[in-house]
């Protein structure tokens, strides 16, 4: 087996596995704290997962591309979620904890 394709598997296993550990920490944070179950976090980051690769799409598809369109939508896509899960917060969870 080559060892740049060993490499290759063994950082993108490390990747999904920081990945998911983050939603994890966060849904245990979460529960920790308000005792509540909120599996939201699952959907939240299906979403941040899927405004940042269509974002990143339509930035590359025009002018520069590359590195930085990724990190642009990245940053987007984390402040769009985090406007979405105040937004939650506010308008569904308030309302549970009374």
């Amino acid at each position: 087996m080559d060892f740049s394709f060993a490499l290759v598997q063994f950082l993108t296993g490390l990747a999904n596995a920081g990945a998911l550990f983050l939603v994890a920490c966060g849904l245990s944070l979460i529960f920790g704290v308000t005792r509540i179950v909120n599996f939201a976090h699952g959907s939240l980051y299906m979403l941040g997962a899927y405004i940042a690769y269509s974002l990143a799409a339509n930035l590359s598809s025009g002018a520069g591309g590359g590195l930085w369109s990724f990190a642009i939508a990245a940053v987007a896509a984390s402040v769009l979620v985090g406007l979405a899960g105040v937004a939650m917060e506010v308008l569904l969870l308030r309302r549970l904890y009374k």
